[in-house]
């Protein structure tokens, strides 16, 4: 399991590296090329998908849907990254499971179903990287199209990652 939490805590980090070199201005402008979304609300979503994950583990039930969407944690770099260092912290505490541990999960992915699967912990923390990646793809062409320096590998999945250091070995 700390590979997994290690995981999305080495995702927050870069997103902390990246805040600290960003102006506010720049972090809650629009973007016209992701119908309107700025890099703001991009970090915002994924930091509430963690505050779900986090404020739903005591019960064993994540609630996607259920976010508080602060506004806050869109226009401001300091406030988000202040929800980083929380999260972080947060992260690091879990101990007392497992990655098999049984939770509920809810999340609207379209349709009449908006019921609550089975899922494990461990599926949940792979959901968070994966979920997290996606987001920080699209701040990585946000970025790139306004001419901001973005870390090496921000926005790409682990595994493509590993897929081009081995491709560059042989």
């Amino acid at each position: 399991m700390k590979n997994l939490i290690h995981a999305n805590i080495y995702l927050l980090e870069q997103a902390g590296r990246l805040l600290i070199e960003m102006t506010d201005s720049d972090y809650a402008a629009p973007d016209g090329t992701l119908y309107g979304s700025s890099l703001g609300q991009h970090l915002r979503h994924c930091l509430d998908h963690y505050a779900s994950f986090l404020r739903g583990l005591p019960e064993s039930a994540i609630d996607y849907d259920h976010r508080v969407r602060e506004q806050e944690l869109e226009c401001s770099t300091s406030c988000a990254r202040k929800e980083i260092l929380q999260i972080r912290s947060r992260l690091e505490e879990i101990t007392e499971f497992d990655v098999t541990s049984r939770i509920k999960v809810k999340m609207d992915c379209g349709g009449a179903d908006h019921s609550w699967h089975e899922s494990t912990l461990g599926r949940e923390l792979q959901f968070l990287v994966s979920h997290t990646v996606h987001h920080f793809a699209m701040i990585n062409g946000m970025c790139s199209y306004r001419g901001i320096k973005m870390e090496e590998g921000f926005g790409i999945a682990p595994s493509t990652l590993r897929h081009r250091q081995l491709a560059t070995i042989d």
